[in-house]
Formats: C-alpha cells, structure tokens, sequence
C-alpha cells in the first residue's frame, strides 16, 4: 500500500505532538474537509515523529511524500478524540509501533490503525 501527502516532522517532548499534530490537521481539515483525509506516523526518534496528511481518495495538492506501507498485519482501534492519548497509552503498553495511520471527523470520532 501506498500513503502519499504532506510530510512534516513534529516534536514529540512533553507530549507536544498532538497540539501540533492537531494543528495540522485543522489547517488540512479547513482546506479539505476532516473525514476525507488521513494522517501517518512513523520515523519515530527520542524526540520527534514523522507525519503525513494525505486524502483517503486521491492526492493532496502539495504533496511531497510517498510511503510504502505493508498490505497486511494492520489492527484497528476505535474511540473518541478526546481520548487519544488514553488510546495510544493502551496500544503502547504491547510494544512500539512502525506506523499509525489515524483518521477522524467532525463528531470527534476517530479510528487508528497500526502496525507493529
């Protein structure tokens, strides 16, 4: 599978990311509506993540990365916004992640799938 979008790099100290994550996508959300895109974590460090916002159908203006992604092995979780850091402290307590594809909408749904 192929996920292609924006890329950027995020701190991730004290938590930052999902403020500045967050940012991302309402700056994304405002131009393409929340529930027609998706975002990709992976490249994680000590102190910083890759991210990607791309559409769920067809490609973003702008786009300046390309990521292949497995086919297979892929779990999903699903919860509310609110609760994302609750979410991902429950996927963490397995094990480290290679990628999370995250997705949302407007009700303060979301769904994320990983792979380990």
């Amino acid at each position: 599978m192929k996920f292609t979008g924006i890329s950027k790099v995020f701190s991730t100290v004290d938590e930052k990311q999902y403020v500045t994550i967050g940012a991302f996508w309402d700056e994304m959300a405002a131009r393409y509506s929340r529930s027609n895109l998706k975002g990709l974590g992976y490249h994680w460090s000590d102190d910083s993540i890759e991210y990607v916002i791309g559409l769920k159908d067809g490609v973003i203006d702008g786009t300046n990365c390309e990521v292949s992604l497995p086919d297979e092995g892929w779990q999903t979780v699903c919860g509310k916004t609110k609760n994302l850091g609750e979410l991902y402290s429950e996927i963490y307590k397995e094990d480290v992640l290679q990628y999370e594809i995250e997705m949302f909408d407007d009700e303060g749904n979301c769904q994320i799938m990983y792979y380990r």
